[in-house]
């Protein structure tokens, strides 16, 4: 039976460069991280030594997808049970949507060894106060910005679009690039239709990077913007939900923070939008970020890794252009929220179906980064009661019972910590 191999990996303190190295059968992988800030500290490096370790095994999903073997050989290092576990978890679960949309069922068939007795050292420690935010060139990676621009944080981006590009330069503040260079070896496979292909946890893949980054930079916090609707999943198989947005999760969140409370037990990563629905970060982002109107971008087609097929503007037929165009209609103008946007699809009789989708009509909620349904069918029934869209032509034909319930009340379920609840409250008040 062949196995994937998590082979090697190395790093190169002088170039900030992380090597990466894995196996199946005749195929090999080589992938590079490249970590800005280089020459880094020999002591430190050494320090980091298992936190690189378990960013090579995390970043392994992306190549293990290709194959789904029976069988992983980690010879890269020994886990422990506890960490066995939660990459077991990782996998299963950030492979969810991937599993269904390529016929598999990975239940009960993903297991990393370990061995007995191995323990976690708390080895990282001297972390100063500095923050690490991540931006995405969204609406609610701008509304974190301008909660916590008074504390000065460096905002930073695996990669780079134009959207994340105008965002940080709206802002005003510092900001740092992480290069990921995937194997081109998996690249070719893919274009040829040789193995699976499909969804990954692209946000828990980045939260060891920037695990790695904020260690290597000797800051504390490492703030994200998912919001409570991440925690919400899309569809069950069998005892397993499926969640588009599993590694979004305050289920993800807190398991991240076990697994490094034992390496590093002062870093901590946390969203801070996690208390607020979709709806509310997007009356935040309307009311309250209008610099960033006419430069976000949600679409993913923006984010494409293939350069030749990254969009530089709205795609306006998929998921989540209908979803943000439906949660800010209700808090923008009409005439310029549709100018920025390009096209009004609520007016469109060819986005019915989707529409539909988001509103629990029909099918599932969409595999895309959306809101409830719950949200969806409030934002319809404010638009339907508005003089300025309730004549659009899928206003006039989808009719849903209005949701009751009260959008912008936080949630006590989160992570952030008692430093930043003050630029927390004061925003959202």
């Amino acid at each position: 039976m062949q196995s994937f191999q998590m082979k090697s990996f190395a790093f190169e303190k002088e170039t900030g460069i992380l090597y990466l190295s894995y196996g199946y059968g005749e195929y090999e992988f080589h992938e590079e991280i490249i970590f800005p800030g280089a020459p880094f500290n020999e002591k430190r490096v050494k320090e980091m030594e298992r936190v690189f370790f378990l960013t090579h095994v995390a970043l392994g999903i992306s190549y293990f997808k290709a194959f789904c073997p029976l069988r992983i050989e980690v010879l890269s290092g020994e886990l422990s049970l506890d960490e066995a576990s939660f990459f077991e978890k990782f996998y299963l679960s950030g492979l969810g949507e991937f599993a269904i949309r390529n016929g598999l069922n990975l239940q009960g068939k993903i297991h990393f060894p370990y061995s007995e007795g191995k323990s976690e050292n708390s080895l990282i420690r001297g972390l100063g106060e500095g923050i690490f935010l991540a931006v995405g060139g969204g609406k609610d990676s701008c509304v974190s910005i301008e909660m916590l621009k008074q504390k000065r944080p460096t905002l930073f981006s695996i990669g780079m679009a134009k959207p994340i590009r105008e965002c940080v330069e709206a802002s005003g503040l510092s900001f740092i690039q992480v290069q990921r260079k995937i194997s081109p070896e998996l690249l070719s496979l893919n274009k040829q239709g040789k193995v699976y292909n499909g969804h990954v946890p692209i946000t828990g893949i980045n939260a060891f990077l920037s695990l790695c980054l904020a260690l290597l930079h000797q800051k504390k916090y490492v703030v994200l913007s998912n919001e409570r609707s991440a925690n919400v999943g899309n569809m069950r198989q069998g005892e397993l939900e499926i969640n588009h947005q599993w590694s979004k999760s305050i289920e993800f969140e807190r398991s991240f923070y076990n697994l490094t409370k034992k390496l590093a037990p002062d870093f901590l990563y946390f969203s801070i939008l996690r208390p607020l629905t979709e709806i509310h970060i997007a009356k935040l982002f309307a009311l309250k970020c209008k610099q960033y109107h006419s430069i976000f971008t949600s679409c993913n087609k923006v984010f494409r890794i293939d350069k030749e097929k990254r969009l530089s503007h709205w795609c306006r037929s998929c998921d989540k252009c209908r979803f943000v165009f439906l949660i800010l209609a209700p808090f923008m103008k009409k005439e310029k929220w549709i100018k920025i946007f390009g096209s009004d699809p609520l007016d469109e009789e060819k986005q019915e179906e989707g529409y539909k989708e988001l509103l629990g009509i029909s099918g599932h909620k969409p595999f895309e980064c959306v809101g409830e349904v719950s949200e969806c069918r409030y934002a319809w029934s404010l638009l339907r009661k508005s003089p300025e869209w309730r004549e659009d032509f899928l206003l006039r034909k989808i009719k849903v019972e209005e949701e009751g319930g009260d959008f912008f009340q936080e949630s006590g379920e989160n992570m952030i910590p008692e430093v930043f609840q003050n630029a927390f409250n004061r925003f959202i008040r």
